[in-house]
């Protein structure tokens, strides 16, 4: 049986994160329009998370509508569709840094 070689946790986690990254890069809406998505996968995630979070991680559906990066704080437009036990969808405006730490949350419509 041949050796196999390890290869360091820190360099999975790292190629991971990288190709993660690299597969978020681009959002179709559905609605024929490509929109740029711009900020870190942590920091997308995290407005995800925090928006779900609001509903006791009882929303149907959350997905990214648009993302927009900034060195300081990143801005996440998220939508939440399912909310309150019906078929009402929500959009969030998250302010967030790029390591995912959630600045602000608010409804935007």
């Amino acid at each position: 049986m041949p050796m196999m070689k390890k290869i360091p946790t820190a360099l999975v986690t790292a190629a991971t994160l990288l190709l993660s990254a690299c597969a978020t890069s681009d959002y179709d809406s559905g609605q024929g329009s490509s929109t740029l998505r711009q900020a870190t996968g942590a920091a997308e995630s995290a407005c995800m998370a925090a928006v779900n979070g609001n509903y006791g991680g009882n929303v149907r559906s959350v997905q990214v509508a648009s993302s927009e990066y900034s060195e300081a704080n990143s801005v996440v437009m998220v939508d939440a569709a399912g909310v309150r036990g019906g078929s009402t969808t929500e959009r969030w405006r998250c302010l967030v840094s790029n390591d995912g730490a959630v600045q602000e949350l608010t409804v935007v419509q």
